[in-house]
C-alpha cells in the first residue's frame, strides 16, 4: 500500500467485518458517562461530575467472561486511572517539571506494559489520562481530583461487574499463561531492539511534543502530547492504522468544539454524553477513525464542561492536534520509506 493509498478516504472508510458489541455493552458504555455528567449537572458541581465521568471512561473495560476475572481486571485498572489522575494534576501547570514528568512516567510505564495485554492496556490507558490531567492546570488538591476520578473508575467497575455476570460466556474463561511464563517472556522481549521500539518511540515523540508545548505558551498545549499517546501505540505501527486515529481525532476536535461553542443546556449535554458513550463500543470494533472521532468530542466536552471556550481556544486545540498527529507519523514514515528502499 502506497502513502497515496494510505490517505485516500476509501481507506478512512472501512467498515470492519468484526462482531459488534453487545447490547449489554453499549448500554454499559452510556451508563458509565450519563451517571457522572448527570450528577454533576444536578449539583451544580460540572467539574467534580466531569472528573468522575473521565474516571469512567478511562475504566470502563469490555465484560469478561467470569465475574472473577472482571473484577480482578477492572479494579486493577481502576487503581491505574486514579493514580494517572493524581499524578497528572500533582504535576500539571509547573513547566519543564510538568514536561519531565509526564515523559518519565510514559517512558516507564511503556517498558511495563510489554508484560501483557493487561499492562499493555493498562498502560496506555495510565499514560492517556496523565496527560489529560497535567491539562487542569495547577490544582490546589490533587488528592481530591484523584478522589472523584476513583469514583468514577469504581462507577463503571460496577457496571462491567453487572454486564460481566448477565454475560452468556460464563463457561468460555481462557486458560492464561503463569505469571512466571510472562516474566520470562518479557525479559526475552527487552533483550531485543524490537522490544525497546514501541518505548523509545513513545518517548522521543512525546518529549518532543512537551518541548513544543512548553515553549509554546498557550492553555491547550497538552493537547500535543496527548495526540501522541493516542496515535503512537504499541501494535500501531501501520501507517494506515495511524492516519485512521489522525484523521478521526482531528475530526472530533472539531465537532467537539462545534458542540461546546453552541453552549447546549445541560439536559443536551447529558443526551450527547450518553449517545457518544454508548456507541464507542461498537465504533472501536468497526471502524477506528469513526471511534477516534466520537471519542475525541466526549473528551472535549467533559474537559470544557462548566466553561465556554472561546473560538480561539478551539483553533489552538485543532492546531495542537496536527501538531501532535505529525509528531507522531513522522517515525513511521521515516521507517516505511526505509523499508522500501532497503
Amino acid at each position: 500500500m502506497t502513502v497515496a493509498q494510505t490517505f485516500a478516504p476509501r481507506g478512512l472508510l472501512r467498515w470492519s467485518q468484526e462482531a459488534p458489541a453487545g447490547v449489554s455493552q453499549l448500554i454499559t458504555a452510556a451508563l458509565a458517562l450519563a451517571a457522572p455528567v448527570t450528577y454533576g449537572v444536578i449539583s451544580g458541581h460540572l467539574v467534580h461530575g466531569s472528573f468522575a465521568a473521565l474516571g469512567a471512561m478511562a475504566t470502563l473495560v469490555s465484560p469478561a467472561p467470569g465475574v472473577r476475572a472482571a473484577a480482578l481486571r477492572s479494579a486493577g485498572v481502576a487503581l491505574v486511572v486514579t493514580a494517572a489522575g493524581y499524578l497528572g494534576s500533582a504535576a500539571g501547570g509547573r513547566g519543564w517539571t510538568t514536561a519531565a514528568v509526564v515523559v518519565g512516567l510514559a517512558a516507564v510505564a511503556a517498558v511495563l506494559g510489554g508484560f501483557n495485554r493487561w499492562m499493555a492496556d493498562a498502560t496506555t490507558r495510565f499514560s492517556c489520562f496523565t496527560v489529560i490531567a497535567t491539562g487542569f492546570g495547577r490544582v490546589d488538591d490533587p488528592v481530591e481530583v484523584a478522589q472523584w476520578f476513583a469514583l468514577g473508575a469504581a462507577w463503571a467497575v460496577v457496571l462491567t461487574l453487572i454486564a460481566s455476570a448477565l454475560s452468556r460466556d460464563q463457561n468460555s474463561v481462557a486458560a492464561r499463561p503463569s505469571y512466571r511464563s510472562l516474566w520470562r517472556r518479557w525479559r526475552r522481549i527487552l533483550r531485543t531492539i524490537d522490544g525497546w521500539r514501541y518505548p523509545l518511540q513513545l518517548t522521543v515523540c512525546l518529549a518532543t511534543a512537551e518541548v513544543i508545548g512548553a515553549l509554546w505558551h498557550q492553555s491547550k498545549a497538552y493537547w500535543i502530547a496527548l495526540t501522541v499517546v493516542i496515535v503512537v501505540r504499541r501494535s500501531g505501527g501501520s501507517l494506515p492504522r495511524a492516519v485512521e486515529r489522525c484523521a478521526g481525532t482531528c475530526a472530533g476536535v472539531l465537532i467537539g468544539g462545534t458542540l461546546i461553542l453552541w453552549v447546549p443546556p445541560s439536559w443536551a449535554i447529558v443526551a450527547v454524553v450518553t449517545v457518544l458513550g454508548g456507541v464507542r463500543p461498537l465504533l472501536k470494533a468497526r471502524n477506528y477513525a469513526a471511534y477516534a472521532t466520537v471519542m475525541t468530542p466526549l473528551l472535549v466536552m467533559l474537559l470544557d464542561l462548566g466553561r465556554t471556550p472561546s473560538l480561539s481556544t478551539v483553533g489552538y486545540r485543532l492546531l495542537d492536534t496536527v501538531v501532535g498527529c505529525l509528531i507522531a507519523l513522522l517515525p513511521i514514515l521515516v521507517r516505511k520509506k526505509a523499508v522500501n528502499v532497503g
